[in-house]
């Protein structure tokens, strides 16, 4: 595997570094936990983790767990352009058994509606169908789980290529499921680093946070980019693989600092869902876990609490 695994090496610096080095981390964490805690700045997490260990972690350090229902669960198998009320009930009890629960959440609402509301006519059926999807599904979570906040994954829109005026207008055509979201849950995942991680990404990530705050000002909504710390599947060679530290601090603290008329993101949200990787026998998360010489569970804690840590020391 061409690049270094952070996460490997991080815990490996903790098995290897006297109690000392040990002790001078463990208080630079506390003190970024209560820097995180007396910010506006919300960290966010989806993983399929529910370890105590995790839970723990995630507690103490002010960290939110966001939950999620799945198209996949609730999509008519049926009927195009519709979803199963008695499917959505079931991954509402899944996501929150308790329907007077609190929390915040995202609607996984994807191929092909999503694509259709992005780059179809919106005088067309496509659109239009779709369109009216959306807000259904967002009506019924809202009326079901009216405790929680939602959102949809990927909307406002965020593109790599063709960053123009007329991409980013598109958001218009969703104006209505923006308003009617409680929050707005945009994707800035990695695709590229071919030759230089900040040559490739750093344009990409500042002008798709600049304008996903716009938004989120326009529409006085609270934004959570969602971030991973693996390449995106679609990345050809480096797909899944672990983002170097280096690079991901990069990646992290450029999202945060970068503004849009004095405004920031009001968070971060960090998406992880390795126990599915390695259950499905994923080549670079299964090689890592190897390479580990742990058992899975104890892998993705450390995994998960060592890529949580780098939020929280990002300034």
């Amino acid at each position: 595997m061409s690049k270094i695994l952070f996460s490997f090496l991080i815990f490996l610096s903790f098995c290897a570094g006297n109690k000392d080095s040990l002790n001078r981390r463990t208080a630079h964490l506390l003190q970024t936990q209560k820097n995180i805690q007396n910010s506006n700045f919300e960290l966010l997490m989806f993983s399929d983790s529910n370890t105590p260990k995790l839970n723990e972690f995630l507690k103490n350090s002010k960290i939110r767990k966001v939950g999620f229902v799945g198209d996949g669960q609730f999509l008519d198998p049926k009927t195009k352009f519709a979803f199963s009320p008695a499917m959505l009930d079931q991954e509402l009890k899944r996501a929150y058994p308790n329907i007077n629960e609190t929390g915040i959440a995202y609607i996984d609402l994807e191929s092909p509606y999503l694509e259709y509301l992005m780059n179809s006519e919106t005088t067309s059926l496509e659109f239009k169908k779709s369109k009216k999807l959306f807000l259904d599904v967002l009506t019924y979570v809202k009326k079901a789980r009216p405790n929680v906040k939602w959102g949809f994954y990927s909307i406002p829109f965020t593109t790599y290529w063709g960053k123009t005026t007329s991409f980013y207008d598109k958001d218009e055509r969703v104006s209505e499921i923006i308003k009617n979201s409680d929050v707005l849950f945009p994707s800035i995942y990695i695709f590229y680093n071919n030759v230089n991680f900040i040559l490739e990404n750093e344009d990409y990530i500042k002008e798709n946070t600049q304008q996903i705050i716009r938004i989120g000002e326009k529409y006085n909504k609270k934004v959570y980019p969602l971030v991973m710390s693996r390449y995106h599947p679609s990345s050809g060679n480096i797909a899944y693989e672990t983002i170097n530290e280096t690079d991901f601090r990069f990646y992290l603290s450029t999202i945060k600092n970068t503004k849009y008329k004095e405004k920031s993101v009001d968070g971060i949200m960090y998406w992880n869902a390795d126990a599915y990787f390695y259950k499905t026998n994923e080549n670079k998360v299964v090689a890592e876990v190897q390479k580990s010489r742990m058992p899975f569970n104890t892998f993705y804690d450390n995994y998960l609490i060592n890529t949580l840590s780098i939020f929280l020391e990002i300034k």
